[in-house]
């Protein structure tokens, strides 16, 4: 069962990691280019690139955890009539505006991203990668993404499964920033049948899960999910509204990894 009491906890604790490593950013916030291609996984030429999104051009588009914002940059140099950039983190968001902010179509927003969402126009894509589908309660997040979408919109997002023998569930993890400091953070790991489940239960169809796995040194793998917002007569029930049946455990589990 999905806690509804997370949701102040997980943001504060991620949102005092992500702005601790912005400070460490020694980098500075001239405007860049944005990079050739959308990278949704942690491994440079692995896994499928933009095309995940479809035609960009004249379409409204947003990332939940923009970071900094090279994607929404990408989106806004092919077309995107609107190329919206949502995160919780300040610092960040300063960081993505000074750098992508000079491209036209670039709109940037301060905050929970089911939260924000709710302020948008309807939108023809919602894409997240690593970002608040990774370390926002789904069953908190999903809902506004769908109320936000047009029917047949896309949803579009990369996070990485449980590893071998772990559950899936909430999770307290740590990042180690680029000076070896271990940040804690919360996020939240599903294998590829629940994502499946929950996706469907918050009227998303069909449902497409990619699993792409790393270097052979590493313990992860990336599960690309992709998702059409389905129309309102596509199945019973309400929309954003699933039983409790039809949603996978919340186990939470306390793990280490850098």
């Amino acid at each position: 069962m999905h806690s509804t009491t997370h949701t102040g906890v997980d943001a504060a604790v991620n949102i005092r990691a992500w702005d601790s490593i912005a400070s460490r950013d020694q980098t500075h916030g001239q405007p860049q280019d944005p990079p050739p291609d959308i990278a949704w996984t942690p491994w440079p030429g692995r896994g499928p690139g933009a095309e995940l999104l479809g035609d960009l051009v004249g379409k409204s588009v947003a990332e939940m955890g923009c970071g900094t914002g090279e994607h929404v940059g990408y989106t806004a140099l092919h077309g995107a009539r609107l190329a919206i950039g949502i995160d919780a983190s300040l610092r960040r968001l300063t960081q993505a505006r000074a750098r992508f902010g000079h491209l036209p179509a670039t709109d940037w927003h301060l905050g929970d991203a089911a939260a924000v969402l709710t302020t948008l126009p309807i939108l023809d894509v919602c894409y997240s990668i690593f970002g608040a589908l990774w370390y926002a309660d789904p069953a908190q997040l999903l809902p506004a993404v769908a109320g936000r979408l047009r029917a047949g919109g896309r949803l579009v997002f990369s996070v990485n499964a449980p590893r071998q023998g772990e559950l899936s569930g909430r999770r307290v993890d740590n990042l180690t920033s680029t000076g070896g400091a271990r940040l804690p953070v919360i996020h939240y790991a599903f294998d590829a049948a629940d994502w499946s489940a929950l996706l469907v239960a918050h009227g998303f169809r069909p449902v497409e899960v990619q699993p792409v796995s790393g270097p052979h040194t590493s313990p992860h793998h990336t599960l690309v999910v992709s998702a059409r917002r389905a129309p309102l007569s596509a199945g019973p029930g309400p929309l954003g509204r699933p039983t409790r049946e039809s949603m996978p455990p919340m186990v939470e589990r306390r793990s280490a990894a850098g």
